[in-house]
Protein backbone atom coordinates (compact mmCIF):
# COMPACT_ATOMS: atom_id res chain seq x y z
CA UNK A 1 0.00 0.00 0.00
CA UNK A 2 1.39 3.52 -0.57
CA UNK A 3 2.11 5.57 2.07
CA UNK A 4 -0.56 8.13 0.93
CA UNK A 5 -2.97 5.46 1.81
CA UNK A 6 -1.91 5.67 5.48
CA UNK A 7 -4.26 7.55 7.58
CA UNK A 8 -2.30 11.03 9.58
CA UNK A 9 -4.00 10.13 13.35
CA UNK A 10 -1.97 7.40 15.51
CA UNK A 11 -2.43 3.54 16.03
CA UNK A 12 -2.00 2.00 19.09
CA UNK A 13 0.20 -1.38 19.33
CA UNK A 14 -0.51 -3.31 22.62
CA UNK A 15 0.79 -6.93 22.96
CA UNK A 16 -0.54 -9.34 24.95
CA UNK A 17 0.76 -12.19 27.07
CA UNK A 18 -1.75 -15.36 28.35
CA UNK A 19 -1.41 -14.39 31.82
CA UNK A 20 -2.13 -10.42 31.52
CA UNK A 21 -4.62 -8.90 33.88
CA UNK A 22 -7.82 -8.43 31.97
CA UNK A 23 -9.03 -5.55 34.26
CA UNK A 24 -5.78 -3.90 32.94
CA UNK A 25 -6.50 -4.57 29.78
CA UNK A 26 -9.73 -3.02 29.77
CA UNK A 27 -8.31 0.17 31.25
CA UNK A 28 -5.82 0.71 29.40
CA UNK A 29 -7.85 0.06 26.12
CA UNK A 30 -10.66 2.27 27.00
CA UNK A 31 -7.94 5.02 27.42
CA UNK A 32 -5.98 4.39 24.49
CA UNK A 33 -9.27 4.49 22.40
CA UNK A 34 -9.93 8.28 23.33
CA UNK A 35 -6.85 9.35 21.67
CA UNK A 36 -5.94 6.48 19.27
CA UNK A 37 -8.10 5.80 16.12
CA UNK A 38 -6.67 2.76 15.93
CA UNK A 39 -5.91 0.04 19.21
CA UNK A 40 -4.29 -3.75 17.74
CA UNK A 41 -4.36 -6.11 20.18
CA UNK A 42 -1.70 -8.92 19.29
CA UNK A 43 -2.00 -11.80 21.80
CA UNK A 44 -0.07 -14.78 22.18
CA UNK A 45 -0.35 -18.08 20.10
CA UNK A 46 -2.60 -20.17 22.10
CA UNK A 47 -4.34 -17.52 23.34
CA UNK A 48 -8.18 -17.64 23.05
CA UNK A 49 -9.26 -14.21 21.22
CA UNK A 50 -12.95 -14.60 22.23
CA UNK A 51 -11.50 -15.12 26.59
CA UNK A 52 -9.91 -11.14 24.94
CA UNK A 53 -12.79 -9.83 23.44
CA UNK A 54 -15.27 -9.10 26.79
CA UNK A 55 -11.59 -7.04 28.22
CA UNK A 56 -11.80 -5.15 24.86
CA UNK A 57 -15.11 -3.83 24.70
CA UNK A 58 -16.75 -3.31 21.46
CA UNK A 59 -15.22 -0.55 19.04
CA UNK A 60 -14.26 -0.71 15.25
CA UNK A 61 -11.47 0.63 16.00
CA UNK A 62 -10.33 -1.95 18.82
CA UNK A 63 -8.81 -5.17 16.01
CA UNK A 64 -7.42 -8.31 17.74
CA UNK A 65 -4.25 -10.28 15.65
CA UNK A 66 -2.85 -13.54 16.62
CA UNK A 67 1.11 -13.61 17.37
CA UNK A 68 2.97 -15.35 14.65
CA UNK A 69 6.25 -15.99 16.35
CA UNK A 70 7.49 -16.36 19.94
CA UNK A 71 8.71 -12.95 20.45
CA UNK A 72 7.72 -9.85 22.06
CA UNK A 73 9.40 -8.65 18.81
CA UNK A 74 7.28 -10.50 16.73
CA UNK A 75 4.41 -8.88 18.22
CA UNK A 76 5.18 -5.55 18.23
CA UNK A 77 6.34 -6.03 14.38
CA UNK A 78 2.79 -7.56 13.76
CA UNK A 79 1.11 -4.37 14.80
CA UNK A 80 3.51 -1.79 13.32
CA UNK A 81 2.94 -3.47 9.72
CA UNK A 82 -0.62 -4.08 10.02
CA UNK A 83 -1.24 -0.19 11.83
CA UNK A 84 -3.26 1.71 9.32
CA UNK A 85 -1.95 5.13 10.37
CA UNK A 86 1.28 6.91 10.26
CA UNK A 87 2.40 7.13 13.61
CA UNK A 88 2.34 4.09 15.79
CA UNK A 89 2.42 3.57 20.19
CA UNK A 90 3.25 1.11 21.56
CA UNK A 91 2.33 0.01 25.00
CA UNK A 92 2.72 -3.07 27.29
CA UNK A 93 -0.49 -4.21 28.99
CA UNK A 94 0.75 -3.73 32.31
CA UNK A 95 1.20 0.29 31.83
CA UNK A 96 -1.05 2.68 33.94
CA UNK A 97 -2.05 4.94 31.07
CA UNK A 98 -3.00 8.28 31.63
CA UNK A 99 -5.22 10.65 29.48
CA UNK A 100 -3.16 12.80 27.21
CA UNK A 101 0.00 10.96 27.06
CA UNK A 102 -0.68 9.69 23.47
CA UNK A 103 -1.56 12.98 21.72
CA UNK A 104 1.73 14.53 23.81
CA UNK A 105 3.71 11.23 22.19
CA UNK A 106 2.09 12.01 18.61
CA UNK A 107 2.24 15.90 18.79
CA UNK A 108 6.17 15.03 19.19
CA UNK A 109 6.05 12.43 16.24
CA UNK A 110 4.80 15.32 13.99
CA UNK A 111 9.00 16.44 14.48
CA UNK A 112 10.82 13.61 15.32
CA UNK A 113 11.09 10.02 14.47
CA UNK A 114 10.96 8.22 17.43
CA UNK A 115 10.06 9.20 20.69
CA UNK A 116 10.66 6.90 24.11
CA UNK A 117 8.55 7.89 27.39
CA UNK A 118 10.87 7.16 30.68
CA UNK A 119 9.58 4.77 33.22
CA UNK A 120 9.69 6.13 36.64
CA UNK A 121 7.69 8.70 39.13
CA UNK A 122 9.57 12.06 37.43
CA UNK A 123 10.20 12.83 34.23
CA UNK A 124 14.15 11.79 33.36
CA UNK A 125 17.10 14.13 33.74
CA UNK A 126 19.15 12.84 31.88
CA UNK A 127 19.04 10.10 28.95
CA UNK A 128 21.31 8.22 27.02
CA UNK A 129 21.86 8.37 23.27
CA UNK A 130 19.60 5.59 21.76
CA UNK A 131 17.28 5.19 24.29
CA UNK A 132 13.95 3.34 23.70
CA UNK A 133 11.48 1.68 25.66
CA UNK A 134 9.47 -1.43 25.23
CA UNK A 135 6.92 -0.33 27.52
CA UNK A 136 5.99 3.04 25.84
CA UNK A 137 7.25 3.90 22.56
CA UNK A 138 6.71 5.90 19.85
CA UNK A 139 7.50 6.21 15.80
CA UNK A 140 6.92 7.29 12.44
CA UNK A 141 5.60 3.87 11.05
CA UNK A 142 7.01 4.30 7.43
CA UNK A 143 10.60 5.15 8.83
CA UNK A 144 10.13 1.99 11.22
CA UNK A 145 9.80 0.04 8.52
CA UNK A 146 12.31 1.26 6.34
CA UNK A 147 15.28 0.55 8.82
CA UNK A 148 13.18 -3.31 9.98
CA UNK A 149 11.19 -2.27 12.67
CA UNK A 150 11.89 -4.01 16.16
CA UNK A 151 15.16 -6.06 16.62
CA UNK A 152 15.16 -9.46 17.81
CA UNK A 153 17.01 -9.94 21.36
CA UNK A 154 16.51 -10.62 24.95
CA UNK A 155 15.79 -7.24 25.35
CA UNK A 156 14.39 -6.08 22.03
CA UNK A 157 14.18 -2.64 23.16
CA UNK A 158 17.82 -2.03 23.82
CA UNK A 159 18.93 -3.94 20.51
CA UNK A 160 15.88 -1.88 18.75
CA UNK A 161 17.97 1.46 20.00
CA UNK A 162 21.40 0.33 18.07
CA UNK A 163 19.11 -0.50 15.34
CA UNK A 164 17.71 3.34 15.42
CA UNK A 165 20.94 5.04 16.05
CA UNK A 166 23.07 2.99 13.59
CA UNK A 167 20.05 4.13 11.08
CA UNK A 168 21.54 7.56 11.74
CA UNK A 169 18.00 9.08 14.01
CA UNK A 170 17.72 10.43 17.33
CA UNK A 171 15.20 9.26 19.56
CA UNK A 172 13.43 12.32 21.49
CA UNK A 173 12.29 11.69 24.86
CA UNK A 174 8.86 12.82 25.97
CA UNK A 175 8.99 15.14 29.12
CA UNK A 176 7.18 12.66 31.23
CA UNK A 177 7.30 9.60 32.54
CA UNK A 178 5.06 6.50 33.50
CA UNK A 179 4.10 3.72 35.75
CA UNK A 180 3.70 -0.08 35.77
CA UNK A 181 1.15 -1.65 37.46
CA UNK A 182 4.14 -3.97 39.18
CA UNK A 183 7.69 -4.28 38.83
CA UNK A 184 9.65 -4.92 35.53
CA UNK A 185 10.16 -8.37 34.11
CA UNK A 186 14.24 -9.43 34.17
CA UNK A 187 15.28 -5.87 36.11
CA UNK A 188 18.94 -6.70 35.52
CA UNK A 189 18.39 -7.34 31.93
CA UNK A 190 16.29 -4.50 31.87
CA UNK A 191 19.13 -2.01 33.22
CA UNK A 192 20.30 -0.22 30.03
CA UNK A 193 16.49 0.39 28.90
CA UNK A 194 15.45 2.01 32.14
CA UNK A 195 18.66 4.45 32.79
CA UNK A 196 16.79 7.33 31.42
CA UNK A 197 14.44 7.16 34.37
CA UNK A 198 16.40 8.14 37.60
CA UNK A 199 13.55 8.67 40.24
CA UNK A 200 12.14 5.62 40.03
CA UNK A 201 10.31 4.37 43.58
Amino acid sequence: MPESAFFSGVSAIIPLRADEDRDWVTELVRTARGEASEVLIVIERGVDPLSVRPALGSSERTKILMQRGDTKSDALNLGLISAVNEHVVFLDADLQLESGQISAVREMLKENEFVSVGYGMRVPNFAPVGFVTGWFFGARRSTFISIGGWAEGFVEDVETAKRISKAGYKIRVAPFSVKLRRPVRRPATKLLSVLASFGRR
